[in-house]
This record gives C-alpha cells, structure tokens and sequence, in this order.
C-alpha cells in the first residue's frame, strides 16, 4: 500500500478537516483553540501547533504530512496541510480548507505575513469543508519557516472576508525534526476513542436488554419509543 492510501485510510480527515470525534481526539497537537487564553498560548509549546505523520517508502525514504486545525469552541475554522512525498512527481503540495457556506468562485487567498497574496482556487468540497491545494517549492517552505502566520482569506455568502490566521510558530522545528508519529501510531492514538464508544454501546445494549426483560413486551396499542434521528444538515 503507498504512502498515500495508507495515510488514507488512517487519517482521512487530517489533510481537509476532522470529525467532531477525531478533533476532540487530537485537540492536544496539530489543533490550535482561537479561544485560548493568552497564558495558555504561551504555556503551551509552539511545536504542538502541528502534527506531524510520516512512513517509510518503498525505496527507504519517507513521505510525511504536517497539518494544523484551528477551531472555535471547537468548531472547525479552517486547517493547513503540508505533503512532502519524494515518490510523487510533485514532492511538496499544501492543501487548505475551510466551513462550507464560502463563495467558490473568489477562490481562498493564502498570504504569508506581509507577503504576496497569493489566489489558489478550490479543488473538492467533502461534507464538512472545501479545500484548495497548491504545488509548492522549497522556496514557499522557506517563506513558512520565516513566518509568523498564514493568513487564509475566503468569501462568505454576504461576500464578506472570512480570515483564518494559521500560525508558523514551531512549523521549523517540527518540519526539519525527524521524530515524527507513524501511520501506525497514530492510528493506535485514535483507537481509545472507538473503544469508549464501543464500550458505550455495549452498556446501552446491556440497559436496553435489562428493561426488556423487566418490563416484558410494550402495552398492546402502546408503540416502543423510536430512535431519535440525527440532525438533519443543511445542503451546500
């Protein structure tokens, strides 16, 4: 399996943008809170502004992925993603996205610092957020590593300005440091979540089987209760 199908697999949000229950999962690295407190911010390592995945190719290199998601109370605002694949014929591609409900045809606007806004359009949109992706260079790597912020500028449907500040702090120290979560690891990271929902599910059908065995069968012309249903999401 390559490097991209198995990052894939295992991650299918972490490029674009992240369940409710993989964001709670890994608000701790990669996830940057817009909420936080001043003290926390600095608390807090710049290196945990990003998560980094890599695994080992074929031919003994590794192919890796940086990403940060920034969220409000934790909403999802937006994320940035770095790939860096020696295999691909494009080795470093950046991929931003943002909520629906933007207007496509403007585009998003990424701009480092004070530098030169730079209009890339939007590729795919999946049900939580579109995104834009962009082939970059060593050059553009180097611009993030002087940075200080990323500021990623879209088009809401009033046709008012949404920015999404994407801060660089730690992107250096994390993109140049080798140590780095494998594919593996991070799915064994994410696995305690299944396992308390598992778990929750089990208990519910443990009570769901103590109360059919006490209160018998439902009073005749009495119908049982039915699920509630999701709420239903707007169309984009």
């Amino acid at each position: 399996m390559t490097f991209n199908r198995a990052l894939l697999a295992a991650t299918a949000v972490l490029g674009i943008a992240m369940t409710p229950g993989a964001l709670v999962a890994q608000q701790a690295v990669g996830t940057v809170e817009r909420q936080a407190s001043a003290e926390v911010q600095s608390a807090r390592a710049a290196e945990d502004n990003w998560l980094k995945v890599c695994d080992e190719l074929d031919d003994g290199r590794q192919a890796c992925i940086m990403r940060q998601v920034i969220t409000t109370g934790g909403v999802f605002n937006g994320s940035f993603m770095l790939r860096d694949d020696p295999s691909q014929e494009s080795r470093l591609l950046a991929v931003a996205a943002v909520p629906l409900g933007m207007l496509l045809p403007f585009g998003l606007t990424w701009q480092i610092d004070g530098g030169k806004p730079v209009r890339v359009p939007y590729m795919v949109c999946d049900p939580q957020s579109c995104a834009a992706q962009l082939v970059v260079n060593e050059a553009y790597i180097q611009s993030l590593k002087r940075g200080g912020q990323l500021t990623l500028t879209a088009k809401n449907r009033r046709n008012e300005d949404v920015t999404i500040d994407v801060t660089l702090q730690g992107f250096t120290s994390v993109y140049d440091n080798e140590d780095a979560m494998t594919v593996q690891e991070l799915n064994a990271a994410q696995a305690p979540a299944s396992a308390i929902d598992a778990a929750v599910e089990d208990y519910a059908n443990t009570l769901r089987q103590r109360m059919g065995s006490e209160g018998g069968e439902a009073a005749e012309g009495e119908a049982p209760a039915a699920p509630a249903e999701a709420e239903a999401q707007p169309a984009e």
